[in-house]
């Protein structure tokens, strides 16, 4: 009869008749004894033996730990892998359109491989282990370095073809290149150290490791690449060089920008504007689960498991109380049946007063009698309930959403004030840590973002001097962060704990390539007109510019081939916004100088016929 009651009134809850459940609690233990165990089980499980038509499974949070970790592992030289051959390729396509050997060609790959290898080298001196946040910095870097290599080497190739012997060559490219170079650096290090803003250490530690290996590439490209070249290009006299299809295509842009300036504006005010508008559409995901691979065993199983016996969000009620007796340990009890009744979300609870009755019959009515029990049940099941002062009321539920979970808080407090209880409490519990982190994750965007730029502001006018120096890059930027959040919305992906970095990363990372276009456009503009500076400028520093947005589009690509959906995405939208900053450096900063000097210009005649 109980049978045919369950399966009618509560048939989501019952499991599957086909398989039978094994629960293990691990007691509390560091995460590397906990990795241990994890992979113990694994290992015991697939020595024991398994009767025809028995399957034995384990899933859970250590071994999903365990597997994530492993995970990690494959995916970091999956994407190493990936991410060095891309780098490979569009050197050999792009910059063997720069250099006039082509043995150099890979330069500016060795100089960021080099970094790398010190950023992955100080983990250690951190205390720092790989996980799906830091494993994302390897090929991020790989593209990132690669800029401050290619920009120097651009500008050597440059004067050689100039006819300068070598020694001149290097000195006039480190001494051209050198200021802007620094600025790249310091505006994407201000980008990555201002993820610290929300003091979210994976954050953190993302930002800290980041800034150390550009650092490294910046050091590197300015001591060690001029080494090299100095020793490989010995040759005295002038190579023959003749533009190639690169030069052809970026002089296209150049006559089309020229042509253009006020069109390109404005799209430009146009994409902006729909970029904040879009930021506001922008879903969360807080379903960590999500985050990992979905095809992890572990995590298979877990599913499977869930959507056999309904899935089990568990929120804690955390009473204070003047004292542990008898009257308070029966009231609890008495609440959380109170709460169990009124809730039909709520299809189970677990107090210490149920547990004494499961342990003993009954509640011990006298305090001596409550110490004697309380002194009998086993400490891991007492720490469970009993902490100090604290009472803790077990309510298991199945909200998922987070309408869902809001909407049972509401109801637990109100159905709290309705009991009667006098004292203070608090609700947590997983489902509530989930329902925070979307405020959280909200807050520490915009705080991030904000933060990002007020200091690069702040460091490009304490740099420049200048008001429109300062401005300038930050047009682009703001074209790349709007494309993003268009991107976002149209393709449905969901802001992480990761990507809510992103805003931070493409600000600081975007304005190199405007930094680059700007400084060598006022170079120009001291020798040539408005337009014929335009036009060389791209001409030549867009050659470096190209490169290094592609390496980094292509370190940033590498990650759509992760096997964690969280990195992948951060791939995609990375990718993204750096195309759209490439495509910011060389058209709308141009337009915009182009429009500026023409009305400098206009003003200035006004002036003279007043």
């Amino acid at each position: 009869m109980l049978e045919a009651i369950a399966e009618k009134y509560a048939s989501n809850l019952l499991p599957d008749k086909n398989f039978a459940l094994i629960s293990v609690q691990i007691e509390r233990m560091e995460s590397d004894k906990l990795m241990e165990v994890a992979e113990e089980i694994e290992k015991v499980l697939s020595f024991i033996f398994q009767p025809p038509g028995v399957t034995v499974e384990v899933t859970g949070g250590a071994v999903l730990m365990y597997q994530i970790t492993e995970a990690v592992k494959e995916d970091v030289n999956r994407t190493f892998f990936i991410a060095s051959l891309t780098m490979v390729l569009i050197l050999a396509v792009v910059f063997s359109g720069v250099v006039r050997r082509k043995m150099t060609v890979m330069f500016p790959l060795m100089i960021s491989l080099l970094s790398v290898s010190v950023m992955v080298g100080s983990m250690p001196l951190f205390g720092l282990k790989m996980t799906e946040y830091v494993s994302a910095t390897v090929p991020i870097l790989i593209g990132l370095a690669i800029d401050y290599a290619a920009q120097l080497q651009n500008r050597f190739e440059e004067e050689r073809n100039e006819g300068r012997d070598v020694e001149n060559s290097v000195l006039r490219a480190i001494k051209t290149t050198r200021f802007p170079l620094f600025m790249a650096m310091a505006t994407t290090v201000i980008g990555f150290t201002s993820m610290a803003a929300p003091a979210i250490p994976s954050l953190v530690w993302f930002g800290t490791l980041m800034s150390l290996g550009l650092i490294s590439a910046f050091l590197l490209s300015l001591t060690f690449l001029p080494a090299i070249l100095r020793i490989v290009d010995s040759d005295t006299g002038r190579l023959a060089y003749s533009p190639g299809i690169l030069e052809r295509i970026l002089t296209s842009i150049a006559k089309f920008t020229i042509a253009n300036p006020k069109k390109i504006l404005a799209l430009t005010v146009i994409l902006i504007i729909l970029g904040a508008y879009a930021t506001t559409h922008v879903q969360l995901e807080t379903n960590r689960r999500k985050y990992a691979p979905p095809d992890l065993p572990a995590l298979v199983k877990f599913e499977e498991l869930e959507r056999s016996v309904s899935p089990q969000y568990v929120y804690a009620v955390v009473l204070s109380v003047d004292k542990i007796d008898a009257d308070t340990v029966i009231k609890a009890d008495e609440l959380a049946n109170y709460i169990s009744q009124r809730e039909k979300e709520v299809y189970s609870y677990e107090t210490i007063g149920k547990t004494l009755r499961d342990f003993f019959g009954n509640i011990p009515s006298t305090e001596k009698e409550l110490s004697a029990a309380l002194s009998n049940i086993p400490e891991s099941v007492y720490g469970r309930f009993i902490s100090g002062n604290h009472m803790v009321i077990l309510l298991y539920t199945n909200t998922q959403s987070e309408e869902e979970v809001n909407h049972a808080m509401k109801n637990f407090e109100d159905d709290i004030r309705f009991f009667g209880w006098s004292g203070e409490y608090y609700i947590t519990g997983f489902p509530v840590i989930l329902a925070h982190l979307s405020e959280v994750l909200f807050s520490s965007l915009n705080l991030m973002t904000a933060v990002a730029y007020i200091l690069i502001i702040i460091f490009l006018l304490l740099s420049y001097r200048s008001l429109l120096r300062a401005v300038i890059p930050l047009i682009s930027i703001s074209v790349a962060v709007a494309a993003m959040n268009i991107c976002m919305v149209v393709m449905g992906i969901k802001q992480t704990t990761i990507s809510i970095a992103l805003n931070s990363i493409v600000l600081g990372m975007g304005i190199d390539y405007s930094i680059h276009i700007t400084e060598r456009y006022f170079e120009e503009r001291e020798k040539l007109g408005v337009e014929e500076s335009v036009k060389k400028t791209i001409e030549r520093t867009g050659k470096a510019v190209l490169t290094s947005a592609l390496t980094t589009a292509g370190g940033f690509g590498a990650l759509y081939f992760s096997s964690f959906p969280v990195l992948s995405n951060f791939g995609i939208l990375a990718f993204i916004a750096v195309i759209f900053s490439l495509v910011a450096a060389v058209s709308i900063v141009p337009a915009f100088l182009i429009l500026y000097e023409s009305r400098k210009f206009y003003f200035s005649e006004i002036r003279k016929i007043i």
